[in-house]
């Protein structure tokens, strides 16, 4: 059971976070308008694979902050600075005018290779999912046994894949409604990261 709540907590934490439209969702829904749908798929498996290594290495930091006592109120801290920042951002990026698809270069070569370079080079990931997995960490919600870990970071990937194909499949309603979306999804982020920096700032005072 403990493994089956992992996997959605990473599914649905991924798909949240990738949610927004940025380079990585709109060049799924570029590839899928100028290619294929089967390139775009095979752009999100790359970028998805990508995933699986920058939630592992977001849990270890998270881990290992956890071991040591002496960085449990820290670890809290941090979560309460990411977050705030993660609101910030969104916010910032709710009041931008979205590039619209058309104005995103289309990728050329493999598809698959596409995604794992993209995918790499976001590094907005890792400090996203640190914030994410300490949040769920001081909330007493995720657990570090490895199979708890695994599943966690499998339901990352495919919550990213899921979404990513959610792009792709729906490419041109995506690509008409691309800007009112980013702006309403970004909001929406925003407000959600500021309410978990309150709910973090809670629990450090009534500590």
């Amino acid at each position: 059971m403990s493994l089956s709540i992992h996997f959605i907590l990473g599914f649905i934490t991924s798909f949240l976070g990738t949610l927004t439209p940025s380079m990585l969702n709109m060049t799924a829904t570029k590839i899928s308008l100028n290619k294929s749908k089967p390139d775009a798929v095979k752009f999100a498996v790359g970028a998805s694979i990508i995933v699986l290594a920058q939630v592992y290495i977001a849990i270890l930091f998270t881990k290992f902050l956890r071991s040591n006592p002496a960085f449990v109120q820290s670890l809290q801290e941090i979560a309460i600075v990411i977050f705030v920042l993660l609101s910030f951002y969104f916010y910032r990026q709710s009041k931008k005018d979205k590039v619209p698809t058309d104005s995103i270069k289309e990728k050329t070569g493999n598809s698959f290779v596409v995604g794992l370079l993209l995918s790499s080079l976001n590094m907005f990931s890792i400090p996203f999912y640190c914030g994410v997995t300490t949040a769920l960490d001081v909330a007493g919600w995720l657990k570090f046994s490895q199979q708890n870990i695994m599943g966690f970071v499998i339901g990352s990937a495919l919550g990213t894949f899921s979404l990513l194909y959610m792009y792709a499949n729906y490419a041109k309603i995506i690509q008409l409604k691309s800007k009112g979306l980013a702006k309403n999804l970004n909001l929406i982020l925003s407000i959600l990261t500021g309410i978990l920096a309150f709910i973090t700032l809670i629990n450090i005072v009534g500590m």
